[in-house]
């Protein structure tokens, strides 16, 4: 069995050697996803207050740089120091503080910031209970948890359970690679091992990614009052947005599958979660 040390160091080796390129190969850093993410910061900003931030397993600081202009104080934590370095923590109206820290494990008091967030964060932890009920702790009453691009279960078991060999279309190509063979790609470009990241991101390769109905369950026993669990980005939706002929039909695409909803979940790739205390 692997145990929790085994998934810490694993993350830290992983995340030590891809702080040079990371923003290379992670698509979140994109300027869509950049503006959407903002949106999300700017209304929590309004419905749970701006005063304080905490992000969790901040990285390079991608929601740190966007929370800075919305938010008075922040803090980030992460367990790779060689990250934490490339996080810039210069602003002229935010102040700003990262550690290094479990999230398991905050040294935070109780009820201390208005938003807790954790982006492409949670499938690298060994177990989400103690993680969130710590989120839980240090969130003010009425505060808000939002994690974003966790991995949706029943996408991966649709792409999991594709025929092999089968001839697919190019955006159908590239996911399936995504999600069954990342391992052989980072191993090819940068030298890591694949059980390294199998390690590091455990609930996602090990057990497949995360129900939305599972995770509102959890947040709920942990004590949540207010749980929403979103599904984000079908599959083909960045080839719709930079197609020229496609991009202003993202948003309508988006919404006409939201609304069949439960009989598309499996065409999104990532969950969000908002949760408030």
């Amino acid at each position: 069995m692997i145990t929790k040390a085994q998934v810490l160091q694993a993350n830290i080796d992983l995340h030590t050697k891809l702080a040079d390129v990371y923003k290379e190969t992670e698509p979140h850093y994109r300027p869509e996803n950049r503006a959407r993410v903002e949106n999300i910061l700017v209304d929590l900003a309004k419905s749970a207050g701006n005063d304080s931030l905490l992000d969790i397993g901040c990285g390079m600081g991608f929601i740190i740089d966007i929370a800075k202009s919305h938010f008075r104080r922040i803090a980030g934590i992460d367990i790779t120091q060689a990250m934490l370095e490339k996080v810039n923590c210069e602003s002229n109206t935010c102040d700003i503080a990262v550690h290094v820290a479990e999230i398991e494990k905050m040294f935070f008091l109780d009820n201390t910031f208005d938003v807790v967030t954790a982006f492409a964060v949670i499938h690298h932890l060994h177990e989400l209970r103690p993680a969130f009920a710590e989120v839980f702790r240090v969130l003010k009453p009425g505060g808000i948890c939002y994690t974003d691009t966790d991995p949706n279960y029943y996408f991966w078991e649709a792409i999991r359970n594709l025929p092999e060999g089968e001839n697919f279309s190019p955006i159908v190509q590239r996911e399936y690679n995504a999600v069954l063979h990342k391992e052989n790609e980072l191993e090819e470009k940068f030298g890591i091992p694949p059980e390294m990241l199998n390690v590091a991101e455990i609930l996602k390769h090990d057990r497949g990614g995360f129900k939305a109905e599972d995770l509102e369950i959890l947040l709920r026993n942990i004590g949540f009052t207010q749980v929403n669990v979103f599904y984000e980005w079908y599959i083909g939706e960045g080839h719709v947005i930079h197609s020229t002929e496609t991009k202003n039909c993202a948003e309508q695409i988006r919404s006409l599958l939201h609304e069949q909803l439960p009989l598309t979940k499996h065409l999104f790739k990532y969950l969000r979660i908002m949760a408030q205390k």
